[in-house]
């Protein structure tokens, strides 16, 4: 009951604010619906009597008259209410799939590499789609359970004057009709905890398989096969849970045909010894007949919406439970001062989450404000997870980083993410202009400025030929996946882009994670000879695999193992004897001379 009470206020208090006339149309709708068997109930044994007895010709048109016009008129106004319910199905679908992703976006970054966190996610997805209706299937279940009831109490009262007895009968059969429904939906719920993993692989692998920017790879190293088993080996997985629950349900099923085949027995027999004694009429006859298959329709349809609500809230609850999800790091108000700061590690090691291995360990640098500091060491060393931690991305595992001396976690954490402006080997561009990747603001809110100084950035840094070849200039789309006349820039240019990004933000520190890996060295060399003017007075890390770049940094520090090996500027490294600077240099040079 608890997680029934939490998930209908949540979800309906939450899409009450967006659409309340929907919870009024479905209101109405009930209404309609408890009237419209109860028409049949009372008209159809005034005119079964009329006919077997004065048979007055006029008294029956009418009463035939009153019967059809009013079910006519009920069943329109059933299909209009309907039909403008429905309107807001997709609506509502979509409003709770936007609320979803506008939550993954506000998780710590940490939850999104974290596997319970993205299977929540799935399960949050999935649970609140096909396998609860979302907000409408919980409340079509919510009215139909409130609609059974006034119409249980209106049969159960019919029945009582006529047929009593018939009530016990009725209830024995609710019964048993109900243990066989629980049982079903307890599969139903424990076949949807098996296929919340194998949907997001199956997910996955059915989408590889047909998004056209796998093409290359796919054609030229002839990865169909391996990627078409894959997505069937899921599928068959996926079909043997669908199997079992559908074989472990029947088990069940079939005993409630039974049921209903003895109580379709006892009504008749019981009803017809009471028309051969007398005690009621042919009319009344049908209807108790009709009424008591009105009444076990809905009962067996009262226990169907309370099981249907627990399992649909079940797995809407999923929903719930991600919407909560606590946060993997603290979060603190004190303001960040402006202007630039300084850096200070302080014994700081770091492990990823669920695993002992540390890829920092024990790292010790201050930084001071303006300091333009290049990052290297070989693969895995741990260069970006040190620069993930200084943006909080993730907290460390032992030790504190401090700026201005005081412990990143006492900032407030927005105030504190808008002192970094970084570039990742691993960027992403949206599809959306040049102008919106750069700015991040739609295209009517730009103002002039804005435009005068994108244009600026995109000469810094040499893309003013790419606005030349298109007519658009700034307001290019990025990519034709969803714009035929859109750009798809090659890998330096959307790097070059990206850092456009970077210096749009105008923050105190900039990072630079393999900024130029896409880049031809000539290109490379161009973008760190405008160093200073794209950079200026701001403090900037740099991480690269080129050791050219080292040149224009102030000092290096040499990642090796998690630790901080060496330290110092280029011409004091690279003349450290069997340095590991020394020797990476070296290696890169030789191909030069």
């Amino acid at each position: 009951m608890r997680k029934i009470a939490k998930v209908v206020k949540i979800l309906f208090g939450t899409a009450a604010k967006k659409y309340p006339s929907f919870f009024v149309l479905e209101a109405f709708k009930t209404v309609v619906q408890i009237g419209m068997p109860f028409v049949g109930i009372l008209l159809t044994p005034l005119i079964v009597d009329e006919v077997c007895g004065a048979r007055d010709v006029n008294r029956l048109i009418r009463l035939a008259a009153v019967l059809i016009v009013t079910e006519c008129v009920l069943a329109i106004l059933q299909e209009a209410l309907s039909s403008q319910i429905n309107k807001y199905q997709e609506r509502l679908d979509n409003y709770f799939t936007m609320q979803i992703g506008v939550h993954s976006m506000n998780l710590d970054f940490q939850l999104t590499e974290d596997k319970e966190a993205l299977d929540q996610l799935d399960r949050a997805k999935t649970g609140m789609s096909w396998y609860s209706g979302g907000v409408y299937g919980v409340s079509e279940q919510v009215f139909m359970f409130f609609g059974n009831l006034f119409k249980i109490v209106g049969f159960i009262t019919v029945i009582a004057m006529k047929a009593p007895w018939l009530l016990l009968f009725l209830f024995l059969f609710v019964l048993a009709n109900s243990f066989v429904t629980a049982k079903c939906n307890k599969v139903d719920v424990e076949a949807f905890n098996k296929l919340s993993k194998v949907n997001r692989l199956f997910g996955y692998f059915g989408w590889t398989v047909t998004d056209f920017r796998y093409g290359k790879d796919v054609r030229l190293y002839d990865a169909k096969d391996m990627l078409v088993n894959r997505w069937r080996t899921n599928t068959e997985i996926s079909n043997e849970a669908w199997k079992w629950q559908g074989k472990t349900g029947f088990r069940y099923k079939k005993y409630t045909v039974l049921a209903g085949t003895l109580m379709n027995f006892a009504l008749y027999l019981y009803a017809g010894m009471l028309v051969l004694s007398a005690k009621i009429s042919i009319g009344i006859f049908t209807q108790i007949i009709e009424t008591s298959g009105a009444l076990n329709a809905t009962l067996n349809g009262l226990v169907w919406n309370v099981q249907e609500l627990v399992k649909r809230c079940n797995y809407a609850y999923e929903y719930v439970v991600f919407m909560e999800y606590p946060e993997a790091m603290e979060k603190n108000h004190e303001p960040v001062n402006s202007g630039l700061h300084t850096i200070e590690f302080r014994h700081v090691s770091f492990a990823y989450p669920n695993t002992d291995k540390k890829i920092l360990d024990d790292i010790c640098i201050t930084i001071p404000p303006g300091e333009k500091l290049s990052i290297v060491g070989l693969n895995g060393a741990g260069k970006t997870t040190f620069i993930k931690l200084l943006c909080r991305l993730y907290d460390p595992t032992e030790g504190e980083i401090l700026l201005d001396g005081r412990d990143i976690r006492e900032y407030d954490y927005e105030e504190y993410k808008k002192q970094f402006a970084p570039v990742f080997q691993d960027f992403k561009l949206f599809g959306f202009t040049i102008g919106e990747n750069i700015l991040q603001k739609d295209i009517s809110e730009r103002s002039e400025d804005e435009t005068e100084k994108l244009k600026e950035l995109m000469g810094l840094v040499e893309l003013d030929g790419l606005l030349e070849k298109n007519e658009k200039g700034i307001d290019t789309t990025v990519f034709t996946i969803f714009d035929e006349e859109g750009i798809e820039p090659s890998g330096g240019e959307q790097q070059k882009i990206a850092i456009a990004r970077a210096l749009y933000k105008d923050a105190p520190v900039i990072m630079l994670d393999e900024p130029t890996a896409a880049l031809d060295p000539v290109a490379e060399y161009e973008i760190y000879r405008q160093f200073h003017t794209l950079v200026g007075n701001k403090t900037a890390f740099y991480i690269s695999h080129r050791l050219s770049s080292c040149r224009f940094c102030d000092r290096i520090a040499v990642f090796a193992e998690g630790k901080i090996a060496e330290c110092g500027n280029h011409d004091s490294l690279v003349k450290k004897e069997d340095g590991i600077y020394a020797k990476m240099f070296e290696a890169q040079a030789q191909y030069y001379r």
